[in-house]
Protein backbone atom coordinates (compact mmCIF):
# COMPACT_ATOMS: atom_id res chain seq x y z
CA UNK A 1 0.00 0.00 0.00
CA UNK A 2 1.26 3.43 -0.91
CA UNK A 3 1.47 6.10 1.76
CA UNK A 4 1.34 8.73 -0.95
CA UNK A 5 -0.44 7.77 -4.15
CA UNK A 6 1.83 7.64 -7.19
CA UNK A 7 1.62 10.64 -9.48
CA UNK A 8 0.15 10.45 -12.95
CA UNK A 9 3.65 10.83 -14.40
CA UNK A 10 4.91 7.91 -12.33
CA UNK A 11 1.96 5.79 -13.40
CA UNK A 12 2.45 6.66 -17.09
CA UNK A 13 5.71 4.71 -16.91
CA UNK A 14 3.69 1.51 -16.40
CA UNK A 15 2.32 -0.60 -19.24
CA UNK A 16 -1.38 -0.31 -20.04
CA UNK A 17 -2.24 -3.88 -18.93
CA UNK A 18 -0.51 -3.22 -15.60
CA UNK A 19 -2.45 0.02 -15.15
CA UNK A 20 -5.73 -1.76 -15.84
CA UNK A 21 -4.82 -4.47 -13.33
CA UNK A 22 -3.92 -1.81 -10.74
CA UNK A 23 -7.21 -0.02 -11.38
CA UNK A 24 -9.15 -3.23 -10.83
CA UNK A 25 -7.32 -4.08 -7.61
CA UNK A 26 -7.53 -0.57 -6.17
CA UNK A 27 -11.24 -0.29 -7.03
CA UNK A 28 -11.90 -3.56 -5.21
CA UNK A 29 -9.88 -2.40 -2.21
CA UNK A 30 -11.65 0.97 -2.20
CA UNK A 31 -15.08 -0.67 -2.22
CA UNK A 32 -14.06 -3.03 0.57
CA UNK A 33 -12.73 -0.18 2.72
CA UNK A 34 -15.85 1.93 2.24
CA UNK A 35 -18.00 -0.96 3.45
CA UNK A 36 -15.82 -1.57 6.50
CA UNK A 37 -14.59 1.88 7.53
CA UNK A 38 -16.60 4.39 5.56
CA UNK A 39 -14.60 7.37 4.40
CA UNK A 40 -11.15 7.30 5.94
CA UNK A 41 -7.69 8.65 5.16
CA UNK A 42 -6.83 5.32 3.58
CA UNK A 43 -9.93 5.30 1.36
CA UNK A 44 -9.26 8.90 0.30
CA UNK A 45 -5.68 7.95 -0.68
CA UNK A 46 -6.96 4.97 -2.66
CA UNK A 47 -9.58 7.13 -4.38
CA UNK A 48 -6.85 9.59 -5.37
CA UNK A 49 -4.78 6.72 -6.72
CA UNK A 50 -7.76 5.43 -8.72
CA UNK A 51 -8.21 8.86 -10.28
CA UNK A 52 -4.49 9.05 -11.13
CA UNK A 53 -4.61 5.58 -12.68
CA UNK A 54 -7.61 6.58 -14.79
CA UNK A 55 -5.79 9.69 -16.05
CA UNK A 56 -2.68 7.62 -16.86
CA UNK A 57 -4.79 5.03 -18.73
CA UNK A 58 -6.48 7.74 -20.78
CA UNK A 59 -3.12 9.34 -21.57
CA UNK A 60 -1.77 5.96 -22.72
CA UNK A 61 -4.81 5.40 -24.94
CA UNK A 62 -4.45 8.84 -26.54
CA UNK A 63 -0.74 8.25 -27.05
CA UNK A 64 -1.37 4.86 -28.67
CA UNK A 65 -4.03 6.32 -30.98
CA UNK A 66 -1.76 9.13 -32.12
CA UNK A 67 1.03 6.61 -32.77
CA UNK A 68 -1.30 4.44 -34.86
CA UNK A 69 -2.84 7.32 -36.84
CA UNK A 70 0.40 8.97 -37.57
Amino acid sequence: MFLTPPTVDELKESDLPDLIDMLSKQTTEYSRLLKIEGSSLKSVAIREMILNIQVAINAKKVSQRSTITG
